[in-house]
C-alpha cells in the first residue's frame, strides 16, 4: 500500500514539475502583460457614459412628467364624478364613467409606449457602448504591449496593480471624442399636411 502512495505522491511530482515552470515562465516574461478594468466605470465615469446617462435621465423625467399629468387629469375626473354623482343623471354619470375609462386605457398605453421606448433607448445606447468600449480595449492593449485584459466581473481576484481601469478611461475620452448622442427613438413627425382630395369630376 505505502509502495503505490509513494508512486502516486512522485507521479504527481513530476507533472507538477512539468507544467508549473512553464507557466511561472509565461507570468514572469516581462512580455505577458495582463490588465483588468471594472466597465461599470467606464460606463460612468468616460465623457461619453456621463453625457448617455444625462440623455436617460432627461427621456426618462421627460416621459414621467407627460405620465404625471395625465394621471393627474384622470384623479380630477374622479374626484368631480365622486362630488356630483348625487345631483347628475344617471346618464351624466355613465357618461362620465366612460371618459374616466377612456382616460384609464389612455394612460395605461401612454406608460406601455414609455417603458418601450426606455427599453429601445437603453438598449441601444448600451450596444452602441459597449461596441466602442471593445474597439478601445483592443487598441489599448495593442498599444501597450498586452498580452491579456479581462473584465472584472469575470476575476475573483485581481492585484490593484493590474488595474487599467482609468487609463481606458483617458484612452476612451481620447477615442470618442464628440460622439454622438442618443437615438430620436419616439421622436414625433410632424403631421403630414394634408393632400387635397381628388376633384369630383360630376360636380366642375
Amino acid at each position: 500500500m505505502r509502495r503505490w502512495t509513494l508512486m502516486i505522491v512522485m507521479l504527481c511530482t513530476t507533472l507538477a514539475g512539468s507544467i508549473l515552470p512553464a507557466q511561472a515562465q509565461a507570468l514572469a516574461d516581462p512580455a505577458f502583460r495582463v490588465g483588468v478594468f471594472d466597465p461599470e466605470s467606464l460606463w460612468k465615469l468616460t465623457d461619453l457614459g456621463k453625457k448617455y446617462n444625462t440623455d436617460l435621465t432627461a427621456a426618462r423625467d421627460r416621459l414621467q412628467t407627460e405620465i404625471d399629468k395625465k394621471s393627474q387629469t384622470l384623479e380630477d375626473m374622479k374626484d368631480k364624478l365622486r362630488q356630483q354623482q348625487a345631483s347628475l343623471s344617471e346618464e351624466r354619470i355613465t357618461q362620465m364613467q366612460k371618459d374616466i375609462l377612456a382616460r384609464r386605457t389612455e394612460l395605461d398605453r401612454m406608460n406601455e409606449d414609455a417603458t418601450k421606448e426606455m427599453k429601445y433607448q437603453l438598449n441601444d445606447v448600451q450596444g452602441r457602448f459597449q461596441q466602442m468600449l471593445l474597439q478601445t480595449v483592443e487598441v489599448f492593449g495593442k498599444e501597450r504591449n498586452y498580452a491579456l485584459i479581462l473584465n472584472k466581473g469575470v476575476t475573483d481576484y485581481n492585484a490593484s496593480s493590474i488595474d487599467v481601469t482609468q487609463d481606458l478611461i483617458a484612452k476612451f475620452n481620447e477615442m470618442h471624442k464628440g460622439a454622438g448622442a442618443l437615438p430620436a427613438a419616439a421622436a414625433k413627425k410632424p403631421p403630414e399636411k394634408p393632400k387635397t382630395p381628388p376633384k369630383d369630376p360630376g360636380r366642375d
